[in-house]
């Protein structure tokens, strides 16, 4: 099944539920919150076709792509960022899977810390992984909580999900995106806002991702 169908019935099906469950005792106001969801959600709908039909070539060709080493992803991986030491490092975990990741976690002395993960997406299955989470990103989704919000918006050029959640005197944040339309880069912060996160990005050399 091609990519833009599949999609195409995932958010339908989500639309569906959506309308299904969205009940108001409210009369008119709640037919009127329905009606502003469906187009909402016929806007994400487009979106996601159009993604889905650019992405099918590139899934193709990063189906027949090697994936990088275990040292290539290691080098990935600076020994300090945002003046945190690198206390644990992983790679390899998901071969099995056919797909090749590393996994870093920083910290300092006054607690704050933050994991590091970075994908490849070549070979068959991490071709998939990563055309699912590029059309994902092409809609535009915000979700708030008590404690903070979840949304897909731009950053650093490219599309992004990112997070801040607030707990009394502490805050935990998240960036997850798209590098050079093959890596899948994620950063999950614990005391570091979103602000710091992005600085903590930054100092992370992804140039090599190609």
């Amino acid at each position: 099944m091609h990519l833009k169908y599949l999609f195409i019935g995932m958010i339908i099906g989500g639309m569906l539920i959506s309308c299904g469950g969205n009940k108001s005792s409210e009369g008119d106001n709640g037919d009127s919150m329905s009606i502003s969801e469906a187009v909402g959600g016929l806007k994400n709908l487009n979106k996601v076709g159009e993604a889905a039909k650019d992405w099918e070539k590139v899934q193709e060709r990063l189906a027949v792509e090697t994936p990088r080493t275990n040292d290539e992803i290691k080098a990935m991986f600076p020994e300090e960022v945002g003046g945190m030491k690198r206390s644990s490092f992983t790679v390899g975990e998901a071969q099995m899977m056919g797909v090749n990741s590393g996994q870093a976690t920083y910290s300092d002395d006054g607690g704050k810390s933050v994991s590091v993960s970075i994908m490849d997406g070549a070979g068959e299955t991490g071709a998939s992984m990563v055309a699912m989470y590029a059309i994902t990103l092409a809609m535009e989704t915000e979700q708030q909580t008590e404690s903070g919000y979840t949304k897909t918006t731009k950053f650093n050029g490219s599309r992004a999900t990112v997070s801040e959640n607030t707990y009394d005197d502490w805050v935990n944040s998240e960036i997850t995106t798209l590098v050079s339309d093959r890596y899948i880069v994620s950063l999950k912060g614990s005391d570091l806002s979103l602000n710091e996160l992005e600085k903590v990005y930054s100092e992370i050399d992804l140039k090599s991702l190609k």
